[in-house]
């Protein structure tokens, strides 16, 4: 397959966005598939989450790990209904195609603005998450650091104002803490098992 953008590949698009065409019908089981295995792929880490919390004294390492990866393939699975094409270093054409196809996959899944999903962190935040620490750590130049993984009641970051937490999960409240930022995943978990769900039938039409 050609990932090269032509003037046939921009041509193409223009029509389609005229036509007010999204997706091609034959074109949209690829589409399925790909949310399907991105879905898959955050409800099993969720499992292993709710797996190792039934198991004895888990590391704290291993129960924020499940939930970042899960936290993580969910922000990917964003992309695919809250794109909206900005992406200037692509053409006009494409750019449109993109956001008209992320608004008819929104419709196909039953989704809205609404959605614990759309949370643009999600997909920020993993984003070269390398640059992302070396920021913070270059704009943190005292305080208390706590650079292990931590099981804690994310109320702390409010009360501790001088310690600053690398990765921390709070388990009654369901809540991962990045780099200080929160990300409350119960409504995440929700709508990725949904959209699975809904993945599911759709591959097998």
């Amino acid at each position: 397959m050609n990932l090269e953008i032509e003037s046939q590949t921009k041509e193409f698009a223009k029509k389609m966005n005229e036509m007010s065409m999204s997706i091609q019908p034959m074109h949209e089981i690829f589409y399925y598939y790909s949310i399907s295995y991105t879905a898959e792929c955050s409800v099993r880490a969720f499992d292993y989450y709710e797996y190792l919390l039934t198991t004895k004294n888990p590391p704290a390492i291993q129960l924020v790990g499940a939930v970042q990866e899960a936290i993580a393939h969910a922000g990917a699975l964003a992309f695919y209904f809250w794109n909206n094409g900005s992406n200037k270093r692509l053409p006009n054409e494409i750019q449109t195609f993109i956001s008209q196809r992320s608004e008819y996959l929104k419709s196909e899944f039953d989704l809205n603005d609404d959605s614990a999903l759309k949370d643009r962190r999600l997909r920020n935040t993993f984003e070269h998450f390398d640059e992302k620490l070396d920021i913070a750590l270059l704009n943190t130049l005292a305080g208390t650091f706590y650079p292990m993984p931590i099981i804690k009641s994310h109320t702390c970051i409010e009360e501790e104002q001088i310690s600053k937490y690398f990765k921390l999960l709070d388990i009654e409240e369901k809540c991962l803490v990045l780099l200080n930022q929160k990300f409350f995943f119960e409504n995440i978990q929700t709508e990725v098992e949904k959209i699975y769900q809904i993945s599911l039938e759709k591959v097998k039409l």
